[in-house]
């Protein structure tokens, strides 16, 4: 059965999880990878999500710091293609004895003003498209299996049309559900954007909403070496399902002073483009409680992006 979308207010477009749904969603700012840990991996994140930017990939990854007992902060900025960019904000509290973790973000998207024309094609006053969500979630270890969930407050406006919505993020995450190779792997689901369209002007569009599944093979584990390879399959509504790789090498060099090594690939960044543009690559610093991490995202001949990010437990 086929969804509509537009007027009927339909949750997902005509032709869902294929690329004949491209162009039907609106809120496209969300589809913006937030942070720089995991767009370094390709944008595999399922089972990987495991600080306060977990309000961005997996609300179940929050669950990660409810033993450690400190709050944890984290703000990001993208540089993007053209004139545009995005900041995000994140805080994760654990809560006392052990029972779960909540967490809220910030994400913003905008660009430098644009010129308006009205319907006769002449010039009128020049605007500046904007776009942001909050959102408030938690996430807590029930027995082997770590659940989180996050409702999202979501607003556009373009000139003078506003809209806004609301949607629902969930996951779950399972740690060391068997070995290959005699490496533990760790298995993750990510469902975002769940909810009503967004209605802007006289339009209405479904929210991007998407499923994402994918593994963590914990490859080596050695006193202070560890070496990590990842893989998600995707699958977006507006478009066709697609496999994103990561792999992270990470050397400590003494109790909370570690350097991490990052690289990925996704298939998705590739497509209609040179296939090197599905190439990822960072690096990563813990420094106690000070975490800095940097992607570089590269889209072939449409340029290449950076992505910051500063992280700081309390």
């Amino acid at each position: 059965m086929a969804f509509a979308a537009g007027a009927s207010g339909a949750v997902f477009p005509d032709g869902p999880f294929s690329d004949k749904a491209a162009g039907a969603t609106g809120a496209a700012f969300l589809k913006l990878p937030a942070g720089a840990r995991i767009p370094s991996f390709g944008g595999s994140y399922a089972a990987a999500a495991d600080n306060a930017e977990a309000m961005f990939w997996n609300p179940a990854g929050l669950s990660r710091l409810e033993g450690a007992g400190r709050p944890e902060a984290a703000v990001g900025y993208l540089s993007l293609l053209e004139t545009m960019y995005s900041g995000s904000l994140a805080y994760a509290h654990p809560l006392a004895n052990q029972r779960g973790v909540v967490g809220a973000s910030f994400l913003y998207f905008s660009q430098s003003p644009m010129q308006g024309y009205d319907p006769r094609g002449d010039p009128t006053s020049r605007f500046t498209p904007n776009d942001l969500a909050h959102s408030v979630g938690y996430g807590t270890l029930l027995g082997p299996v770590r659940l989180g969930g996050a409702v999202k407050f979501i607003r556009s406006a373009i000139d003078d049309a506003c809209g806004s919505t609301f949607a629902l993020d969930f996951g779950i995450q399972a740690d060391r559900v068997t070995d290959i190779g005699g490496g533990p792997l760790d298995l993750g689901l990510s469902v975002q954007n769940f909810g009503p369209p967004i209605k802007l002007g006289s339009m209405s569009d479904p929210l991007p909403f998407k499923m994402a599944i994918g593994g963590l093979w914990r490859i080596v584990e050695v006193k202070r070496t560890k070496l990590s390879g990842l893989v998600d399959a995707h699958m977006p509504v507006d478009a066709d399902p697609y496999f994103s790789l990561g792999a992270e090498f990470i050397q400590s060099f003494d109790e909370g002073f570690s350097v991490q090594v990052r690289s990925g690939y996704n298939m998705r960044n590739a497509r209609g483009l040179d296939e090197l543009a599905g190439v990822a690559a960072g690096l990563g610093m813990d420094l106690r409680r000070v975490r800095l991490d940097y992607a570089w995202v590269p889209f072939g001949e449409l340029g290449t992006t950076h992505r910051v990010a500063l992280g700081y437990r309390f």
